[in-house]
C-alpha cells in the first residue's frame, strides 16, 4: 500500500481552506465575529471627527483603534452583550487594570441615557437569554454597514 502521491507530479500541496459562510458558522463563530464589529462599531460612535475617542471612566483621549470597548454590564452576560447602551469607549488601564471602574461608569451611564434606562438596562441583564445563530447573523449585517459609514463620515 503506498502513502501519498505515487509519483512527483502528483504532490499535495496544501493551500488556504475554504471560508464558511456566515450561515454555516456556528454561534461561537457569530460570537466572535460579531465582538469586533460592535466592538469597532462603538468605538467609531464614540469618536470625535479626528478619530479620538474619551475614555468614559477617566476622560483621557485616545485614537479610536488604541480604546476598548468597554461594557458596563459584563460580556459574560449574553442578554446585554450587544446593546448599545451598555458599551462605550474606555482605556485599556480602566477596562482591565481597574476591573473597568464600575461605579464610575454607571454614574456616566445615567448622565447619558438617565436612570430609567440604566436600570432597564440592568433589569434586561438580570432576565437572562442569549442570542440564536439567526439573531447573530442579523446584527452582523446590521452592523457592518454602520461601521462602513460611520468610517466614511468621519473619514477614517
Amino acid at each position: 500500500m503506498v502513502n501519498g502521491p505515487v509519483n512527483k507530479s502528483e504532490k499535495i500541496r496544501p493551500g488556504k481552506p475554504e471560508r464558511k459562510t456566515l450561515e454555516e458558522k456556528g454561534t461561537r463563530e457569530l460570537e466572535k465575529i460579531l465582538d469586533r464589529v460592535f466592538s469597532e462599531y462603538i468605538r467609531l460612535r464614540d469618536a470625535d471627527k479626528n478619530g479620538y475617542c474619551r475614555c468614559i471612566t477617566c476622560g483621557k483621549w485616545y485614537h479610536w483603534k488604541n480604546i476598548h470597548c468597554g461594557h458596563f454590564i459584563s460580556r459574560a452576560v449574553k442578554s446585554v452583550r450587544f446593546d448599545e447602551r451598555n458599551a462605550a469607549g474606555q482605556c485599556l488601564y480602566c477596562n482591565s487594570y481597574n476591573q473597568g471602574r464600575h461605579h464610575v461608569y454607571r454614574e456616566k451611564l445615567v448622565g447619558i441615557y438617565g436612570m430609567e434606562e440604566v436600570e432597564s438596562l440592568e433589569q434586561k441583564a438580570r432576565l437572562g437569554g442569549c442570542y440564536d445563530a439567526y439573531q447573530l447573523r442579523e446584527l452582523i449585517a446590521g452592523y457592518r454597514p454602520k461601521v462602513k459609514a460611520l468610517k466614511k463620515e468621519k473619514c477614517l
